[in-house]
């Protein structure tokens, strides 16, 4: 009896072998969750202790730009104008057809210098100081500099007389709109090279300008902008681009700016009834032709 009792406590080694491994089995599953909350501890702990360090970070880094634009802030303006009279050497002169090795005689770049050759090369005259400081390419720093130097002669004025009356006659310079480049447009007040590429862009859409108010209709222009250069500027309505409405398609006729394609479509159906337009006032039947339209469309379109 003992030796059968016994015999069950008896193994081999490959018996010992497997009551061992299950348990190690055994005392690894009871401690696996503690030493999984462990670790979960130490992972919290360093992430706390790294975010604290991104945010101690980032607190510094904001620190350190807000003094550094409010350096900018205070010193911009007297850093432009230091820049500025280090690089002027000013003297007394006349702008008008001032030569090109004067000019850079002044401290002028070239590319400032080939702006007002380009400008004087269209007709233009500077009549008074402040006409200087409309050029784009001379900075308000700059002008300051240069405006107690500036000498224009005083220019003569001339008179004609119709009976009691008696006229001033003042000779502008004007750019016109239709036939003036982009540098050309960079010359008026207020009209960077943004302004210049719309406006060359919109007129080239139009066929032209007829009048000076339609800068109104260019994209961001309003009327403080048109005032400010109104007197510097003409059109030549001659060279407007015509419109044949009795051989234009509809597809053609709808790319004006002053059409949609259903205006566009009723001009060209009216003809058809018509069998060809013998005047522009037939146009205006159209019942989509209101007056103000046909007011600026009579402008672009023909009889032929």
């Amino acid at each position: 009896m003992l030796n059968s009792i016994k015999n069950y406590f008896i193994f081999n080694k490959g018996e010992r072998i497997g009551i061992l491994t299950v348990l190690l089995i055994i005392i690894l599953f009871f401690a696996f969750p503690y030493f999984l909350e462990i670790k979960k501890g130490d992972d919290t702990d360093e992430f706390i202790k790294f975010a604290k360090e991104i945010q101690l970070f980032e607190s510094s880094l904001k620190s350190y730009n807000d003094s550094v634009n409010e350096m900018r802030k205070l010193d911009f303006q007297m850093m432009d104008k230091s820049i500025a009279e280090n690089k002027l050497e000013p003297f007394p002169f006349n702008p008008n057809d001032l030569p090109a090795e004067q000019w850079s005689r002044l401290g002028l770049k070239d590319w400032q210098i080939r702006v007002i050759k380009n400008y004087e090369s269209k007709g233009g005259k500077f009549s008074k100081n402040e006409d200087l400081k409309r050029m784009y390419c001379i900075s308000p720093d700059e002008y300051e500099i240069l405006k107690p130097y500036i000498n224009i002669p005083e220019q003569k004025t001339l008179f004609t007389t119709t009976g009691t009356e008696v006229k001033e006659i003042k000779k502008k310079v004007l750019v016109e709109l239709n036939s003036a480049d982009s540098v050309t447009l960079l010359t008026l007040y207020g009209i960077g090279p943004a302004f210049a590429k719309r406006i060359i862009k919109y007129r080239n859409l139009l066929g032209g300008f007829y009048s000076t108010s339609q800068l109104l209709e260019v994209y961001g222009f309003d009327q403080d902008k048109l005032d400010k250069i109104v007197d510097y500027c003409s059109v030549e309505p001659g060279v407007i681009k015509k419109i044949s409405v009795n051989k234009v398609r509809t597809d053609e006729l709808k790319k004006h700016p002053y059409l949609d394609y259903y205006t566009a479509k009723a001009i060209v159906d009216q003809r058809i009834i018509l069998g060809k337009y013998s005047s522009l006032q037939q146009i205006k039947e159209i019942q989509l032709i209101h007056d103000d339209l046909f007011n600026k469309l009579k402008h672009y379109l023909i009889i032929d």
